[in-house]
């Protein structure tokens, strides 16, 4: 070892920075390099197959000289034995990687953090870490992936099932991921969420109470457009969900980097919902590039309603940020309570929106069903049995949701026409 060392202590601490990368060679292909930015850096300068290739070895003064000499013979003695030093070390780097301990919380975490890596937004890697943390965690958190079985999947959807039946089927598809994550590296055989396919049943909007007389409606809207008892978060969610008309989830979650209420991006103020909250079933697919969002178009009447909600909501996530449970959106039980408290309980529910919406406007505005089902964000198939994607008519899509929210308006000033009436004695 000490053969080649050439570089002493106090050259080193010495060497000063120069317009250009300086090279102080320490023998043998090793050699400082001092960047014009004053910093150091070990390298180890090596031909295998007839090719140059350098391999980094550390930060002076964090690395020593002896350290560095250290890890340079040990890459020497690997281009002896025929190896690249190089790739030994990417192959030793994955089996660490691969080392992790293989508790479901560990790996969970691991590959959360890696899609956090690879581009996914902070916020939604949180929203997820916080789903695992409060229904998943406390129960398999500690136990070896490998270790978990279907039971131990189904009882944890079925107790979410019971709060909040659209949240269980959408953590099924969170675990899944985990266990196939699991699966690539090694650590489980195979994803024991495959066989609660089915298990967690998410009931369709056609099964909700909604109101679908136009009269009614209108009643309703003038309920929604007077609703004093909660904050003005509650109020600005039931005042949008007959406007966009998405499920209570994707409404309640809604996050601030998800829309573009100036139009800028896509030539109208639009809502861009990510594909990991967008819907159930058949609502988003695999592309070849990737998972799609999906587009709510937003009417004039939206865009002002969010603009006056933006300044108490806007530094947080979430658009319909909760002032009691900080960190998190408001709870799915918040348009359900103020419908009760504004008499409409049996008649409407949250989810109730979306067949009020296509059954109004395919018969009162005579709007195309394949148009509707785009919008509600179902899947539709043209008749070769393709699927449409996000930007299908979307000009069309456009015109309908400002056509929509016009008619609604329509319809809450003749309930309020008909309600002064009443108060005079007409009719």
């Amino acid at each position: 070892m000490g053969a080649f060392a050439k570089l002493t202590d106090v050259a080193l601490r010495n060497a000063k920075p120069q317009d250009k990368q300086v090279k102080l060679s320490d023998g043998g292909g090793l050699y400082l390099a001092v960047m014009p930015s004053g910093a150091k850096y070990w390298r180890y300068d090596y031909r295998y197959n007839g090719k140059q290739a350098t391999l980094a070895l550390g930060v002076y003064p964090a690395v020593s000289a002896r350290e560095a000499r250290q890890e340079h013979q040990a890459a020497r003695a690997q281009l002896v034995a025929g190896l690249d030093p190089a790739a030994e070390r990417k192959k030793a780097k994955l089996l660490k990687a691969n080392a992790m301990a293989d508790d479901f919380e560990t790996i969970a975490r691991a590959l959360w953090q890696s899609k956090r890596r690879a581009g996914r937004s902070e916020g939604y890697v949180k929203s997820i870490i916080e789903k695992l943390e409060k229904d998943v965690f406390p129960w398999i958190g500690t136990r070896p992936i490998s270790d978990i079985i279907p039971p131990e999947i189904l009882a944890i959807l079925n107790r979410v099932e019971a709060r909040a039946p659209e949240t269980a089927r959408r953590l099924r598809g969170i675990m899944g991921e985990v266990f196939r994550w699991a699966m690539a590296r090694g650590k489980v055989a195979s994803d024991p969420t495959v066989a609660m396919k089915g298990a967690v049943l998410t009931p369709k909007a056609g099964h909700f109470a909604a109101i679908t007389s136009p009269q009614r409606f209108g009643d309703l809207l003038v309920a929604l457009s007077g609703y004093e008892n909660g904050e003005m978060v509650t109020r600005c969610l039931l005042q949008l969900s007959p406007l966009v008309f998405q499920r209570p989830s994707e409404l309640r979650e809604a996050r601030w980097e998800e829309f573009d209420l100036d139009g800028k991006g896509w030539g109208a103020p639009m809502w861009d919902i990510s594909p990991e909250r967008a819907g159930a079933t058949g609502d988003t697919k695999i592309t070849r590039t990737g998972w799609e969002s999906h587009l709510v178009p937003l009417p004039t009447q939206a865009v002002a309603i969010l603009q006056a909600l933006r300044p108490l909501t806007g530094h947080t996530p979430y658009v319909f940020h909760s002032s009691r449970n900080r960190g998190h959106p408001l709870s799915d039980g918040a348009i359900r309570a103020a419908l009760l408290r504004l008499g409409f309980h049996g008649e409407m529910t949250a989810h109730g929106f979306r067949a009020s919406t296509r059954t109004l406007a395919e018969e009162r505005l005579k709007t195309p069903p394949e148009l509707l089902d785009l919008q509600i964000s179902h899947k539709v198939v043209d008749p070769l049995g393709r699927s449409y994607n996000r930007t299908a008519f979307l000009d069309e899509r456009i015109a309908f949701m400002q056509r929509w929210a016009d008619y609604l308006d329509g319809l809450r000033e003749e309930a309020r026409k008909r309600a002064r009436q009443r108060s005079q004695g007409v009719g």
